[in-house]
Parts: C-alpha cells; structure tokens; sequence
C-alpha cells in the first residue's frame, strides 16, 4: 500500500506532464502552419515594434531619440535577435511563440494546482481556440510577452512551499518586473499575486500577520527587479523619460482630430462572438459562488476573472487584442462549468444531460474549430508584402535614401530604410495626447527630408499634401500605395 500510495502522485504528475506536452504540441502544430517567415504583417502594431527595433540596430535611443510611449525590454529582445541571428522576421515572431508557450504552460499548471488535471487540460483547449489567440501568438506584439511573463510569475506563486526562504516570492517579484518592462499593463495581475500569497499562508490559521513578510518580499523584488532592468537595458531610460508613457496613457485628451479614448470601449460583443466559452463560464462562476465559504482558493478564478473585467470594461481605448487578458480567466471558469457538466452527467446518467452535453459539444466543438481555420487561412492568404508592387520599386530607390516614410510602418523593415526616428510610432494616442499634431507631423517631415513617402492610396488628403506636391514627385502609384521620391532623387532610380 505505500508503494502504490507513493506511485500515485508520480503517475498523476506523469499524466499533467503528457496532457501539457500533447496540448502545446497541439499549438506548435498551428503556429507551424502559418507563414512565421514570410512577408506578411501578423497583427496590427507589428510594423511599429520591427520599426523601433531597426532603428535601435542603427544606433538610435529609445526616448531621447525615438518616441515611445512602451517599455523596452521587448524592442530589446527583438533588436538583440534581429543583430545576431539575422534580418528576418521569423526571429521576433519566434520570440512571441516562445512567450505563448510559457502563457499556456503557466495557466496549466496554475489551473492544475487549484482545479485538477480535467479543468487544467480543457482551460487550455479553450484559450488556444479564443478570438485571435493564434494571430497574437504569432505577432512580433507586446501583449502576449508581457501577459506570459506575469502568469508565469502567478505559477511560481502557485507552487507549494518547500523550507523558510522565499524563493518563489523572489522569482515571482523578478517575472513581474520583466512583464512590466515589456508593458505596464500586466501590473493589474499584482493584487491577485497578493490574493495567492495570502490565501496560502492562511490555511494555518495566521491570517493576514503570516503573508505580511512575503507580501514584503515580493514587492521589494519586483521594485529591485525593474530598477535593475531598467538599468541594464538602456541605462534608466525608461524611468528618466516616463511621462512619454504617463501622458501617452493617462494624459488628458487635448485633440480629437483621429477621435478620441471614449470610442473605443470594451467590445461587450466579443462574449456573444465567444458563446463557446461564455456560456459554461457562467456555471462555472455559479459553482464557485457557491464553494467560496468551503474552499477560499476558488476565489482565485473569480477574482481574476472579475479584475480582469473591472479594468478592461472601464479602461480606454479598449483595443481587440487586450480581449486575451479576459479569455484566460474567463476560459478556466468556463473549463470548470464543462468538468461539472460532465461529472454531473456521469453522476445522474440522466438522458437529458446527454443530450445537453452533445448539444454543446456538436454545437461549440465545430464553431471553435471554424474560428481557430479562419484565423490561420486569414494569415495565410494575407498579401505578401516582399510581393508588394511598390517594395519592388522602394528597391530602387534604396541606395539613395535615407530614410522612408510609410503610413504602413512594415514597408520600413522590409525594404531596410529606417523610418525617421520622431514619426516611427505614430500612434493614435500620441494625436489624441497633444504630443503629436498634424502641424509637428508636417514639420517633422520638412525638417528630415525623406527621400521616399509612402502613403495609402485611398483617396484621403493627408496634412502633409502640400510638402508633397512642392517638394516631391509621384514616381508609383497602384490600388493599394502612392510612391513618392524627393526631387534630389526622383531621377537616380535604379533600372
């Protein structure tokens, strides 16, 4: 008997180990079959994270030099990449699926821990079938890096103590402060790893006096940790020129020339999109309502999932891809709702629970399916930019120019001009801060000169209209791009 007692746990870990290997094999079966290395622009803020990263390769600084309103670990890691791997974009959105990998890994064993290997192993299906998980998994973007890092930190924290020293707490500090110097959005995970901490040092009864000093530690940690990096990486850039981020994020609108925050609220009608997962979510939250007073750890999922909506449906603007921070948690209490479903089922063996269950199962199975083709056949039949007429004759020009000048910031990375450093993250935020104006926007131009403009051929007249028709010649035009060269170079294009 205590043989097969001491077997038991391995087998149960050996099980969790085989689910997790089959489940992200799942996920790099998918990842493979989009184009990682293939011109094509994977999300909408790739081209802006390459841009800074390309600049940062030619010597150029973040915030004395090019504005940015982001921490700079991520363009770190993606510059360090680009300089000793090679100029491909395969290399950075590598980095992504690596982070991806570490997010689904650390909601597994987070899930795990307080909900069984069942819930662990459903969480995860579901989160790899959520609205543009694959798309964002494969984009050179901020969120899923900087998401995957702080769960990682929630993991540690979820692994049982083993001696006096704090080491998780220490581990734990150190993963938030690199989450936060890829994005400061991550820092709303902090009072839930104050929640872990607590409710696992109250089982004994000490209460709040017992999690103080890791409290403690955890919080000294993570301050050290993004001082350090912040250090490390760029010498206290960050921190010396933080009102980029401050005014980009929390400033007071002071134009409404592209609109305004107010437009752009949480999408409500992504959980109608997602009903696959919102329906069992409300069992689930419904069964844990209901165990709280017998089991404290399940406010875990709850708080989550209610943190997570207390400050995206309040938050804005609300961008499409943050809907990933609701999915995880939303994802788990819906994971929880299946297993109850199933176990009830099993229990009652009851002909219209069968029938309730296939219902969902025919129903949900093939709508999440459908959802998961159509993200990667999207990404597949994108255009290719490397076959992107105008990039055909941007190489032309390439010898003479210095710099480009694009309203889509990845011709800049494919075709190896440097956008100038002051318009390489024009974001809408920056119009709606004051920072950036359309009168700074046509100075700027003026006072650097691109050789080469790129703009979308939509028929829009833009604030620089009249630099162009003065200062430049059209030299291309198709359905999708307008090419403009600089008079001192329209006539040395190459053959």
């Amino acid at each position: 008997m205590p043989e097969a007692a001491a077997c038991t746990p391995r087998r149960q870990t050996l099980k969790g180990w085989c689910a997790l290997a089959a489940l992200l094999g799942v996920f790099i079966l998918l990842e493979s079959l989009l184009p990682l290395s293939t011109a094509v622009q994977i999300g909408a803020d790739e081209g802006i994270e390459l841009a800074k990263a390309m600049l940062c390769l030619q010597g150029h600084r973040l915030y004395s030099e090019i504005w940015n309103d982001q921490p700079p670990l991520h363009t770190f890691l993606v510059t360090q990449a680009l300089r000793h791997l090679g100029h491909s974009v395969l290399w950075p959105r590598l980095i992504t699926v690596g982070f991806a990998l570490a997010l689904l890994g650390a909601v597994f064993v987070i899930v795990l821990r307080h909900s069984g290997l069942g819930v662990a192993a459903i969480c995860i299906g579901l989160v790899i079938a959520s609205p543009g998980f694959i798309e964002l998994s494969a984009s050179c973007m901020l969120e899923i890096p900087a998401l995957g890092t702080a769960v990682a930190a929630l993991a540690v924290l979820s692994i049982p103590p083993r001696g006096r020293w704090f080491i998780r707490e220490v581990v734990a500090g150190i993963l938030l402060a690199a989450a936060a110097q890829m994005k400061l959005v991550p820092l709303y995970l902090v009072p839930l790893c104050a929640l872990i901490v607590w409710l696992r040092n109250s089982k004994g009864g000490t209460g709040l006096k017992s999690a103080i000093v890791p409290l403690l530690v955890l919080g000294t940690s993570l301050i050290a940790a993004y001082v350090t990096l912040d250090l490390l990486i760029d010498r206290g850039a960050f921190l010396s020129n933080f009102q980029q981020t401050w005014t980009s994020h929390f400033g007071e609108a002071k134009s409404f020339d592209y609109g305004s925050a107010d437009e752009h609220p949480f999408g409500w009608n992504v959980l109608l999109r997602n009903w696959d997962t919102s329906a069992p979510a409300m069992l689930g939250v419904l069964l844990l309502a209901f165990l709280v007073q017998r089991t404290p750890t399940v406010l875990v999922p709850l708080a989550w999932l209610a943190l997570s909506f207390l400050v995206f449906a309040i938050h804005k603007p609300w961008w499409p891809y943050y809907y990933i921070h609701t999915a995880v948690p939303l994802c788990w209490c819906a994971a929880l709702g299946i297993w109850k479903l199933v176990d009830g089922v099993r229990a009652s063996r009851r002909r219209y629970g069968y029938v309730l269950l296939a219902l969902y199962v025919f129903c949900a199975v093939p709508w999440m399916a459908t959802r998961v083709y159509l993200q990667v056949s999207g990404i597949r039949k994108s255009p290719h930019t490397y076959s992107t007429l105008v990039l055909s004759q941007i190489e032309r020009y390439r010898p003479f120019a210095h710099w480009i000048y694009a309203d889509k910031p990845i011709y800049s990375f494919y075709s190896g001009i440097p956008l100038p450093p002051q318009l390489a993250v024009l974001v809408t935020k920056r119009f709606w801060a004051g920072e950036m104006t359309n009168a700074r926007l046509v100075e700027e131009l003026t006072s650097c000169k691109p050789e080469l403009i790129v703009r979308d051929n939509d028929g829009r007249e833009v604030p620089f209209e009249a630099l162009l028709q003065t200062e430049y010649r059209l030299v291309y035009e198709d359905g999708a791009d307008r090419l403009y060269a600089h008079r001192s170079v329209a006539k040395k294009a190459l053959p």
